[in-house]
């Protein structure tokens, strides 16, 4: 559950990144962006979480 955790954690950062969904903040309302922002921290936050349940 951990590894898959670790690969599920390097993709969201590869979405998040290359697809310049932090640019978004340019494009959207305020209120959607932070919407979404907080996805991305409460998801990234979680899966580290999980992915860290190995004691690597």
């Amino acid at each position: 559950m951990a590894q898959q955790a670790r690969q599920v954690h390097a993709r969201l950062e590869e979405l998040w990144a290359d697809e310049g969904v932090d640019q978004l903040s340019i494009f959207l309302d305020p209120d959607i962006y932070s919407v979404l922002s907080e996805i991305k921290e409460l998801s990234l936050n979680f899966i580290r979480q999980v992915a860290a349940l190995a004691g690597d």
